[in-house]
Parts: C-alpha cells; sequence; structure tokens
C-alpha cells in the first residue's frame, strides 16, 4: 500500500516544530551506521493537529506546514494522543538506492511504500522503523567528486550523498531541470507524548 503526500509535506519528514515556542527545536546527533557510514540523527518535536486513528496517521504542524505522518503500531496506540499534543519524531536521512526517470507531467512529492526489505541501517539507537519511499523532484546536478546529488523537492532545495556506484552512474545521465525519481530507504522513530 502506497501512500502520496504532496508538496504541502514538509521533509520527508524533514519533520519538527513545537507548537508553544516561537522557533522550532531541532538537535541532531551523528552516528555511524554500519554499511552507510556516519550519519545525522535529526531530532524534532511537533504539534498535532488531526489525528486519523483508524488509519494510524497524524497530521503534524511546524512553522505553518502540514503534512501527514504515518504511525506504525510499534510506537503505541493512539488512544491517548490528543490535538495539539507534542509529537518527538527522530529521523535518519534517507540513503538512496536507486535512480530512475518518473513518468511524463510528474510533479515533486513522496510516495511511501511499505518497510524497506533490507537493513540499510543498522547500530541506530531506540526502536527505528526502515521505510522505502520514492522522492520525486527536479534534478539540479550531480558532484561526482563528493558524491552528493543536488535536487529540488517538495521542501525545497536538498542534498544527499551518494555511495552507490551503479546509481552514481545514472545519476551522470541527468541535465538541470529534469525531473528524477529517487529512491531512498530512511529510518525514523515516533515518541507519543
Amino acid at each position: 500500500m502506497s501512500k502520496f503526500i504532496g508538496p504541502f509535506f514538509a521533509v520527508a519528514l524533514a519533520l519538527g516544530a513545537t507548537g508553544c515556542a516561537t522557533a522550532p527545536i531541532t538537535t541532531s546527533e551523528t552516528v555511524v551506521v554500519a554499511g552507510v557510514g556516519p550519519v545525522e540523527i535529526e531530532r524534532l518535536s511537533v504539534r498535532v493537529i488531526s489525528i486519523d486513528r483508524p488509519n494510524r496517521s497524524v497530521i503534524v504542524e511546524q512553522n505553518g506546514y502540514r503534512w501527514l505522518v504515518d504511525v506504525p503500531p510499534v510506537f503505541g496506540n493512539l488512544e491517548n494522543l490528543r490535538e495539539g499534543d507534542t509529537v518527538q519524531i527522530s529521523r535518519v536521512e534517507g540513503v538512496i538506492v536507486g535512480v530512475r526517470r518518473p513518468r511524463r507531467g510528474s510533479k515533486p512529492g513522496i510516495t511511501y511504500t511499505e518497510a524497506a526489505s533490507a537493513p540499510a541501517f543498522q547500530n541506530l539507537p531506540d526502536k527505528y522503523v526502515v521505510r522505502s519511499l520514492t522522492l520525486t523532484a527536479k534534478f539540479e546536478r550531480f558532484d561526482a567528486e563528493n558524491g552528493m546529488v543536488h535536487y529540488v523537492g517538495p521542501f525545497g532545495p536538498r542534498s544527499l550523498t551518494v555511495t552507490d556506484p551503479v546509481v552514481k552512474a545514472e545519476l551522470r545521465k541527468f541535465r538541470r531541470g529534469e525531473m528524477v525519481d529517487l529512491s531512498l530507504a530512511e529510518a525514523f522513530y515516533i515518541v507519543l507524548q
């Protein structure tokens, strides 16, 4: 089952803000993940706007941006969660596992799929859930020297490190302004308060 999150989605979860503070509270920590290398764990605090308990999804807000977060059962029961509550979300930026040309007319967006089959993230603290996603974005450039792909997606300009030689070779075929589908695996952890 896939869910499409449109442009109002403010980061692939790049989640986070607090409902009571004037500025978002975002902290990060770098950990070494087996098979991936050093990664940043982004820890954010977001405010709950609405809850869809039967579908286990919550709309959260950061600085006026609202987006949908699917909450897997491993993170607890949604029965005690209320609108206005604060939720803590930790996420690890996606690891690019594939690249392709999107369908004609595609717009920037994110399609989430079920949990990623291979454990792309190991050594993470807490009980992270790993899932795969396809990010449709406008390709800006690929810097082969440092392995960075630069793109403009639903959250604006972003960059990701690419380590897979096959993905690097494919990215060299894209030109600035073309749309690209980047397949990623990402890890996240949600604390319901």
